[in-house]
């Protein structure tokens, strides 16, 4: 058991579990090791060489279950945020007002400024919004400006992106962290120098 009063002002350095192996029975130890050397550590008995494949065989089907569940839940986002922007445009068409416009304009200090994408390359890219329409765009450098669209601060398409014709959407996991959903390119707000 690992007791409360050890973890008064120490800090954790090492938090594992593992499994070892005694006499032909297994066990699960926890082991908590502090700042000053101390440590604490539980084992619990997982039974003999057939409970523990057993048990290990679960946890590995559950695992994969649950990555299925996942992906069956995300494969389709992209037609989603589509789907999104299509009845954003509708409620517009019945009441003149756009509700991802108006969630884009409540994020506005959030999207705009300096980002960078990261994974199969590392480029950073400027998001501004056209004075004249009041589009979001975003660009390489000083190449041509594409299409950004924002929905409230979750999701970001950029139109475009990584090559023309095509869009890559981002997804929001922490901060200003977004990330496509197959993982491949992060995009990160670059935070001014001064902050």
């Amino acid at each position: 058991m690992i007791f409360a009063h050890i973890a008064i002002g120490q800090v954790v350095t090492l938090d594992t579990t593992y499994i070892t192996n005694a006499s032909g029975k297994y066990y699960k130890v926890h082991r908590v090791v502090y700042s000053t050397g101390a440590y604490a550590e539980d084992a619990q008995l997982a039974g003999d060489s057939l409970q523990l494949y057993t048990e290990g065989k679960g946890y590995i089907a559950n695992l994969a279950a649950t990555f299925a569940s996942d992906i069956n839940s995300t494969w389709n986002y992209s037609r989603r945020v589509t789907a999104i922007f299509r009845e954003s445009d509708r409620i517009q068409s019945l009441t003149g007002r756009n509700p991802v416009d108006s969630l884009r304009a409540d994020n506005e200090a959030l999207w705009l400024g300096t980002w960078n994408v990261r994974g199969d390359t590392s480029q950073a890219i400027t998001i501004s919004k056209n004075t004249t329409t009041g589009a979001y765009r975003w660009r390489i450098g000083t190449s041509a400006f594409r299409t950004a669209q924002p929905i409230a601060n979750t999701v970001i398409r950029l139109n475009g992106y990584p090559t023309s014709g095509t869009f890559t959407d981002f997804f929001r996991i922490a901060g200003d962290r977004y990330i496509q959903a197959d993982g491949k390119r992060w995009l990160i707000k670059q935070q001014p120098a001064n902050r």
